[in-house]
């Protein structure tokens, strides 16, 4: 790093109600100090100087929560004008999903397990500790514990960020340094940063939304015409297929008299075919040294470069980057690639292919028995030549991959399916099955309905027979079948009858893990009507206080999550 005037911070209080709020504790680690401190608010003096010789603020959601309260505290000011504020929360929601990390939740425990970044786990602690003003030695043991994990974790998951998109940092200005653009900006703006600067542009933007914006088309769909079908099936992908398009078209190079893809492409700007454009080229070369990291098995290189090709395209329907904003652009980039996905797939069609699903650049392709694989390339890359014959640019690096290959698919919805690939393990979209799929429904499908779908290559399950597979697996772990509830004080709470404040009066502020029952034990509602039962919650101690058994878990929630599966049987 160019600078160690970062600090850590997290903080302990008596209430969630920044209003109400008091500091108790105040927890930070310091890259100047290598040191971490652990405070009561008693030390106020010395909060106060860590406070004020450090410029850079780091904590996870500390803009919403932590600075208001410590702003009142210790009246200094910590906003954007006088600290670089880094809120790891607001990273994570930015960052995470363009690099591919699917997560249940962005609380700090869930993404540092996501990460394994949580080598010791979060701990618990009784929040009642922190209506006090006075602890005695054990108790600060205990706080001091709690707080440093807190910290640890918020420092590990910066590091990780901050490795991850190191790479790009020689890209960025010096400014930008200063203020970790590279880890706390959104992806389109550090993507406008890197290629501004390689392209040795400005990066300006636009501050008011103008009061008509040009309309674009989106990417291409092939509906699935065939809801089920096993046989030699393979996905092709086209490579960086919006980066080329827009690297081979020269698309935002606009000129009077140039390319307007001719009768190929038919598109609706003209475009500079003699001389390529700086943007291209500074897509280009960020694109070429990313392949050049992934053949080095260069991880961190190899995925910050992938995400800002894939995030250049959004620059150009996005009106705020003011130097790459060309909705015409915009538009002839996905028509250019709805083009290729048209064609592909009617040469493919007439060669007696059977096209199963497409979506943007990739599509799902059916082999005839008496055809293999090597068949399909050579009808693939004589496509690829003629694409390349018809553009301005022509790159050496654009071609279609097989990204799987597969012996079984079921097609659910649009962008949401299954298959089986042939090393006989089932795959499938997360609009399918997801992270926040209970524990116990991810333990019947991995355990007893794929191996049930890879023997059958078929979907053939009945609600019963998936309801007894749940209450057989129960019978090992009851646990599984508890939903989870994180609860704030119940001071918090408005509305005495909600989930929450009961959750929260009868088993106090924090994660619990209660189980759904229909013998009206725990909270929650209890009378039952001729159309729904009467659900209450219970923790594990008071399900075995009262003896219940298997049958008098609710799994109807539980069940709706195989849902598909059920209906497609029928």
């Amino acid at each position: 790093m160019e600078r160690n005037d970062i600090l850590i911070l997290d903080i302990e209080t008596n209430s969630l109600d920044i209003d109400k709020a008091k500091l108790k504790w105040f927890g930070a680690y310091s890259y100047l100090d290598k040191e971490y401190y652990l405070l009561p608010y008693t030390k106020m003096d010395e909060i106060k100087k860590l406070l004020t010789r450090h410029s850079v603020i780091i904590g996870f959601n500390q803009i919403e929560f932590d600075n208001p309260i410590i702003e009142r505290e210790t009246k200094i000011e910590l906003s954007y004008n006088k600290k670089t504020n880094i809120d790891m929360l607001e990273v994570c929601r930015k960052r995470l999903v363009n690099m591919g990390i699917e997560i249940k939740d962005f609380k700090l425990k869930t993404i540092c397990e996501t990460l394994k970044l949580d080598e010791f786990g979060k701990g618990d602690i009784d929040y009642k500790i922190f209506y006090k003003n006075k602890w005695n030695k054990e108790e600060i043991i205990e706080i001091k514990k709690y707080l440093k994990q807190d910290i640890i974790l918020t420092k590990s998951l910066f590091e990780y960020i901050q490795k991850i998109f190191e790479p790009l940092r020689k890209y960025l200005s010096e400014k930008d340094k200063r203020k970790f653009v590279d880890v706390k900006s959104s992806v389109a703006s550090l993507a406008c940063s890197v290629i501004s600067n390689i392209a040795n542009i400005p990066i300006e933007w636009t501050k008011h939304k103008p009061e008509e914006l040009e309309r674009f088309s989106g990417g291409h769909h092939i509906e699935s015409r065939i809801p089920m079908i096993k046989g030699n099936i393979v996905s092709i992908d086209f490579v960086s297929a919006y980066p080329h398009a827009i690297i081979m078209g020269n698309l935002l190079s606009p000129i009077e008299k140039g390319w307007n893809g001719n009768k190929y492409y038919n598109l609706k700007g003209i475009y500079d075919n003699k001389t390529q454009g700086k943007v291209e080229l500074a897509l280009k070369k960020i694109f070429l040294e990313r392949l050049q990291a992934k053949q080095n098995k260069e991880k961190e290189k190899n995925l910050s470069y992938k995400i800002i090709i894939n995030s250049f395209y959004g620059l150009i329907g996005n009106w705020r980057f003011k130097n790459f904003y060309n909705p015409t652009a915009a538009g002839d980039v996905t028509k250019i690639v709805r083009t290729w996905l048209k064609y592909l797939s009617s040469i493919l069609e007439h060669y007696g292919y059977k096209i199963l699903y497409g979506f943007t650049d990739n599509i799902y392709v059916l082999i005839p028995e008496d055809k293999t694989e090597d068949d399909l390339m050579i009808i693939v890359n004589k496509f690829i030549n003629k694409i390349k014959d018809n553009i301005s640019f022509p790159q050496d690096t654009f071609k279609l991959d097989i990204e799987k290959r597969i012996k079984f698919m079921w097609f659910v919805a649009k962008n949401c399916y299954l298959w089986v690939n042939n090393e006989d393990k089932v795959e499938y979209t997360s609009t399918l099955l997801n992270t926040n799929t209970p524990k116990i429904i991810m333990k019947v499908f991995n355990e007893y309905m794929s191996d049930k779908m890879i023997k059958e290559l078929n979907i053939n399950f009945t609600e019963e027979e998936l309801t007894l597979k749940i209450k057989e697996f129960l019978k090992d772990d009851v646990l599984l079948s508890c939903e989870e509830y994180d609860v704030k004080n119940v001071k918090e709470y408005k509305v005495k009858t909600s989930l929450q404040h009961q959750i929260s009066e009868k088993y106090g502020e924090g994660r619990h893990f209660l189980i759904p029952n229909t013998k009206g034990i725990g909270i929650g509602k209890s009378k039952s009507t001729k159309k729904k039962i009467g659900v209450r919650y219970c923790s594990l101690k008071e399900y075995k206080k009262n003896n219940l058994v298997i049958d008098d878990i609710d799994i109807s929630k539980l069940i709706k999550w195989l849902k598909s599966f059920i209906e497609k049987t029928k």
